[in-house]
């Protein structure tokens, strides 16, 4: 058998694996809630796995090894901010968000602030994970097409029966249970590549000798390119943003409970630790163990078809396509949520059925699912400046809502929005003039979010008890 024989079987395998759970899954679907939010039973494992599936997507596999590659330990920085979020969630917000009793993100927007603002936040969720789909599709057929000749559209819709069918069938419940399994694969998969590099080298001692050798920069905390003020921006920027990605605090909400949901993010963080030091081993010692590769996305193609037995490269293929999936079967749920409960339900169809939106919920999955793929063939200027700030207008627009709107009373109706509008416009502002001071649009488009809206809110009328009584009860005491 070829080496491209044994990727392609063990990547096929699996995906077919993830279809058939999928399916089993979706026969236990009784209700729309079951669907969107998995009737919010999810415990500490399938909920710290599909939280750390989501946020691993390719990138974090693909384009990270071939930074730390490239970068040495400073490179390392860059993944702070998002164990910094765990780390945020685990202490105050995971527990409270899921006390709220919402389903989804619109859901609690709308019953804590109204239903203009849960408006504008659909709109940007439809659109920017519609896109952030397509994106991962896109890398899915860059992957695949690196060991076996197929043409990208036969790629992209197998690609996305495999995802759809799981999603459509089984939605929420279906997606944490494949999400948990890619998880552990993604693990497995890295550390038996790093355990493999270092058995090459002669153990993490040699390693490190032979990057100090080739460059003392690479064994540094920081570098010229990686200071400590972009250390300190990495941090700030995703333990923040990460907050206005519904994608993830949906998460929070499909817990059995709100103590379930605070630990899940503290299994996630040990979860992201086990795997980011094994991707910083495999991108390290690659440098020793295969130097020359100057492009980040080629590294990890590099490395796997070229550095270890084709059994192990089928496993890291299998851990990427897990990444994938995983990314782009939560985007696609958020995505047909979004547009059938929080936006046709609530402002079109009040009085919906609860089998006619499990229906349309499943129906739509299936259409925005080609949507996403038509998307990877249209290289527009347009949809590409989209793709690219989509995490970022998110977090700009809805971060704010969660770290301060959950916890602050204080926080007014006119408040929210004025900060959901003023970190829409700067992020796109900071962008149009090339990122000013270095600072990214995803730090200074939350920063002002937030400054506007506790300003605008300490000038403008208080919301009732009532309206603030299932958020803060002691508000009707006071």
């Amino acid at each position: 058998m070829t080496n491209e024989f044994i990727y392609i079987l063990m990547v096929c395998l699996f995906m077919g694996g993830l279809a058939v759970l999928g399916i089993l899954i979706g026969r236990t679907i009784k209700d729309p809630d079951d669907w969107v939010a998995a009737n919010q039973s999810l415990g500490i494992i399938p909920l710290s796995g599909t939280y750390f599936a989501t946020i691993v997507s390719a990138t974090s596999i693909v384009s990270y090894t071939g930074y730390y590659y490239l970068n040495g330990w400073p490179g390392m920085w860059n993944f702070g901010g998002t164990l910094m979020t765990s780390f945020i969630a685990t202490l105050w917000v995971a527990k409270r968000m899921r006390s709220f009793g919402d389903t989804t993100m619109p859901e609690y927007i709308r019953r804590r602030f109204g239903r203009p603002h849960s408006l504008i936040a659909c709109l940007i969720i439809l659109v920017g994970s519609i896109t952030l789909l397509s994106a991962q599709i896109t890398a899915c057929v860059v992957v695949i097409s690196a060991i076996v000749d197929w043409s990208p559209v036969f790629t992209s819709f197998l690609v996305l029966v495999i995802f759809v069918v799981f999603t459509a069938m089984g939605g929420m419940k279906a997606v944490a249970w494949t999400d948990t399994i890619c998880a552990y694969t993604i693990i497995i998969g890295v550390w038996a590549m790093a355990i493999n590099f270092l058995m090459k080298l002669g153990g993490f001692g040699a390693m490190m000798d032979g990057l100090h050798e080739l460059n003392p920069g690479y064994v540094s905390a920081f570098s010229e390119a990686i200071t400590p003020l972009t250390a300190l921006g990495w941090l700030a920027t995703w333990g923040i943003c990460n907050f206005g990605a519904p994608q993830f605090v949906g998460r929070f909400l499909s817990a059995t409970t709100p103590e379930s949901a605070q630990k899940s993010q503290a299994v996630t963080a040990l979860m992201l630790g086990l795997f980011i030091i094994p991707l910083l081993i495999v991108g390290l010692a690659g440098r020793l163990i295969l130097p020359g590769v100057e492009a980040q996305d080629l590294v990890f193609n590099s490395l796997v078809t070229q550095t270890v037995h084709p059994v192990l490269g089928g496993l890291m293929f299998a851990s990427v396509i897990a990444a994938i999936i995983s990314t782009a079967d939560s985007l696609l749920l958020l995505a047909s949520t979004t547009f059938t409960r929080d936006i046709w339900k609530e402002f079109i169809d009040q009085n919906m059925s609860s089998q006619k939106e499990l229906n349309m919920s499943r129906v739509a999955t299936v259409l925005l699912g080609i949507l996403g793929v038509l998307l990877t063939f249209m290289q527009s200027d347009v949809i590409q400046s989209i793709h690219a700030k989509a995490v970022t207008l998110m977090g700009s627009s809805m971060a704010m809502l969660v770290l301060i709107g959950a916890f602050n009373k204080k926080i007014t109706s006119k408040g929210a929005m004025a900060s959901m509008i003023v970190g829409f416009i700067v992020a796109n502002i900071w962008y149009a003039l090339g990122q000013p001071f270095g600072i990214s649009p995803a730090l200074s488009g939350p920063l002002s979010a937030g400054i506007t809206m506790l300003i605008v809110s300490s000038f403008t009328e208080p919301m009732s008890k009532e309206q603030l009584a299932p958020f803060f009860p002691e508000t009707l005491d006071e």
